[in-house]
């Protein structure tokens, strides 16, 4: 029962809970009980789609007191996801800590044998959650609305699973007993519920302004039958609260009926009501307003009625572009390509339950990138239990309590049972109702079956696995040729292998599918310009017919095609054509500005980048094309502070970082640079610039060994040579800056002070 209390962790009581049939770990892999450590309760609250973007305004504005307290005595980052941004496969990824060709949830649905589809299930996994690891372990576990866990598995604790809520179940369905575990506690666990139905004008108000005739045309919608209640977006905003609501009292159920060692709750709703209501500028900022406040409530009831040092983590698998971020898709089609609205930068953060209580102080601290992979090893060593090897991700030691972070990380070969149970028992048929409500919902699309073979390319095509994506992606289009989606990362994996005249052919071929990608297009001439299949290029490029929002494309390409002819003045009057289409058109900009620099024009390309950049402001490709243009310009301060909003709204984007340090240096802010360049991935550029900043500060063994780096990772140039050189010469060490200045001047003799130099060296002043 719930009210069950805490186990105690014994030997014995391990062997037992195997014996007994949850799914575990091999007796021989389970940690060693250590009588000195006692591992804190742990909470792991996951937020779909919540955003630093949106999040800071509102603590900024004093709306989230929970929040604020999280964000300035807790540990904060950024949680940085890969694409596929499909919640069933992130939300897995972070409680398995494996990857989604290990964990294979791959999609909202999966192909039932008898054909048609149905919501993914706790089947479809392969390797050990969280839960089973801790109940492997004899620690009690709760969890509540996670994707993927129906049915509901034996665990050690209590189960409610992603059936539960109103989402994803008939209005007018009875609690389904598999949607919990144990089962026998699902009366007790469905008392929580609340059904769309329960949801009162004057609750709903306070998302969005609704007339009593609009509420009741909802409610009228709500007792239709099937799925079309959710064309009414208040119907649909009903379910949203309900299902939020239902998952709030549950996880309050769990915690008041005796604390598990842990905790994991999932919210969907700050992600559904964005996709609802994000273009919406009366009721979008209202209503996504109150989805985050209902996360930072339930985060401070949590924390309430948690013990005292309870370490609460939240995280999110995404984040959500703002409305102004020149996103053609539509957020609310559902059914169509909308996750084009998630931002791959979601949220993380931890802290103890009694500062979020405000029964304690704590300094907060910035941990910077976290990725999904890291958090479940991270919660395991948090807990005392030893991390996979078969985990890729890293235990975050920034994020974890003081005597957490201070213990060395066990490491077992795995974690996984020797022999895996038999999954619990899933549909086996497609039921027609339910295949209705999916697809208003957005899981199920055009397709005949699931996207998981699509989306798996797509990771391995991202991963840098090219021939393991092509090998899933050719299985997908040979089920499904008329898929285009598949047709392209198929196109680009067989490209990565360097078969264009391929690459090219399945490129013509989705085109010739759909004219409603434009992008595809640029992408298609670009591929035939670098692969000397200009004639090929101009073929198609005449028999395309573009679909309205793809009208840029097609100037675009002519432009390539003239540019590759040396036809610079033709090139730009069709990138000029292509921004009288589309002012946006991010392919004609970019290409706008290069063409310019070269014709040392760079400041013709600022004004049509200001408009853009003032028409979407929240583009962070917008945002770092101006600074670009301005710093080739020769505006390094206006090219600051472009480059510093890019930044913000892409905290990892390493060209950003680099274009941004050098608008610090040109303006002599070399401590600004350092600051900027700490945190980007090592590179050539960044050798160089840090060269260059430690130069500047006379640090001069500090910009020798980056000026040396910079060598090592790329061909020399006069400039390098001559950087290095200096820095040697002020070590004094001048046989080694004469060598570097004589290399310098066989590259180029145009060097008068160089010349001056090295001469002086050689007569030994």
């Amino acid at each position: 029962m719930i009210g069950s209390p805490r186990l105690r962790r014994s030997p014995w009581l391990v062997l037992v809970l195997v014996a007994a049939g949850f799914v575990g770990l091999p007796p021989l892999l389970l940690p060693a009980s250590d009588p000195t450590m006692r591992a804190r309760p742990i909470i792991l609250l996951g937020l779909d789609a919540a955003d630093w973007l949106v999040i800071d305004p509102l603590l900024a504005a004093g709306k989230l007191p929970t929040l604020a307290r999280l964000k300035a005595a807790g540990r904060t980052g950024i949680l940085l996801s890969t694409p596929p941004l499909v919640s069933p496969i992130v939300w897995t990824t972070i409680a398995t800590g494996r990857r989604p060709e290990d964990h294979r949830v791959l999609d909202f649905m999966v192909d039932l044998p008898a054909g048609g589809q149905a919501p993914i299930t706790s089947a479809a996994r392969r390797v050990q959650a969280l839960w089973n690891i801790f109940s492997a372990a004899g620690r009690r576990v709760g969890v509540v609305g996670w994707w993927a866990t129906w049915p509901a598995e034996a665990v050690n604790g209590t189960i409610a699973s992603d059936r539960v809520a109103p989402q994803l179940i008939r209005a007018d369905a009875a609690p389904d007993p598999r949607a919990f575990a144990p089962a026998s506690e699902a009366r007790i666990l469905a008392a929580a519920l609340v059904r769309a139905s329960d949801i009162t004008q004057e609750a709903l108000t306070a998302y969005v302004p609704l007339t009593a005739a609009q509420y009741e045309s909802a409610r009228t919608a709500l007792a239709t039958p099937g799925a079309r209640f959710y064309r009414d977006p208040f119907a649909h905003l009903a379910v949203i609260v309900a299902s939020t609501r239902t998952h709030s009292r549950l996880a309050e159920a769990i915690l008041a009926a005796g604390q598990p060692d842990l905790l994991l709750v999932y919210l969907e709703e700050i992600d559904s009501i964005s996709h609802l209501f994000v273009r919406d500028p009366r009721l979008g900022p209202l209503a996504i307003e109150r989805a985050y406040r209902d996360a930072d409530e339930l985060l401070s009831r949590l924390a309430a009625r948690s013990a005292p040092d309870t370490w609460i983590l939240v995280c999110s698998d995404h984040g959500f572009y703002p409305p102004d971020a020149a996103i053609a898709e539509d957020p609310a089609d559902l059914a169509g390509p909308a996750t084009a609205w998630h931002r791959p930068y979601g949220i993380v953060a931890a802290v103890e339950a009694r500062v979020l209580a405000g029964k304690g102080e704590a300094l907060g601290a910035a941990v910077g990138s976290v990725t999904p992979l890291d958090l479940a090893p991270t919660v395991l060593h948090a807990a005392g239990l030893p991390v996979s090897l078969e985990m890729p991700g890293r235990v975050v030691t920034a994020l974890l309590p003081d005597e957490a972070a201070a213990r060395a990380v066990v490491k077992v070969p795995s974690l996984e049972p020797a022999r895996r149970p038999e999954p619990p028992a899933a549909a086996a048929a497609a039921d027609p109702d339910e295949r209705e409500r999916l697809l208003a919902l957005g899981y199920i699309g055009a397709a005949t079956t699931s996207l998981a073979g699509q989306n798996l390319g797509e990771v391995l095509y991202r991963r840098g696995n090219y021939a393991g994506a092509e090998r899933e992606l050719r299985a997908v289009v040979e089920a499904q040729p008329q898929n285009v989606a598949a047709l392209l990362w198929l196109a680009k994996a067989v490209r990565e292998q360097g078969r264009t005249q391929a690459a090219f052919a399945l490129y013509a071929r989705a085109l010739g599918l759909s004219a409603d990608h434009g992008d595809v297009l640029i992408e298609t001439v670009d591929l035939a310009v670098s692969s000397g299949l200009k004639e090929e290029a101009r073929r198609l490029l005449a028999g395309f017919r573009p679909a309205p929002r793809s009208a840029a494309a097609v100037p675009v390409a002519r432009a390539i095609l003239a540019a590759s002819d040396g036809q610079a003045d033709l090139a730009e009057r069709e990138l000029r054509a292509a921004l009288a289409a589309d002012p946006l058109s991010i392919p004609a900009l970019s290409r706008l500005l290069d063409l310019l620099s070269a014709g040392r024009h760079p400041q013709e390309a600022v004004p049509p980048l200001s408009r853009a950049a003032q028409m979407a402001p929240g583009s962070p490709r917008l945002a770092a094309l101006l600074g670009e243009a301005r710093l080739a310009a020769g505006d390094a301060a206006g090219a600051e502070a472009s480059l510093q909003h890019a930044l913000r709204l892409a905290p990892d984007g390493a060209p950003i970082m680099i274009d941004l340090a050098r608008a610090q240096l040109a303006q002599g802010r070399e401590d600004r640079a350092l600051t900027t360049l700490l945190p980007a991935p090592p590179s050539r550029e960044r050798s160089i610039l840090l060269g260059a900043a430690h130069a500047r500060q006379r640090h001069w063994g500090e910009a020798a060994i980056h000026y040396r780096a910079a060598l090592e990772e790329g061909p020399a140039t006069p400039e390098l040579l001559n950087g290095l050189g200096y820095a040697q010469l002020e070590l004094g060490q001048t046989a080694e800056a004469a060598q570097l200045f004589g290399r310098s001047l066989a590259m180029d003799k145009n060097q008068p002070d160089i010349s001056r130099l090295l001469a002086g060296l050689v007569r030994g002043r």
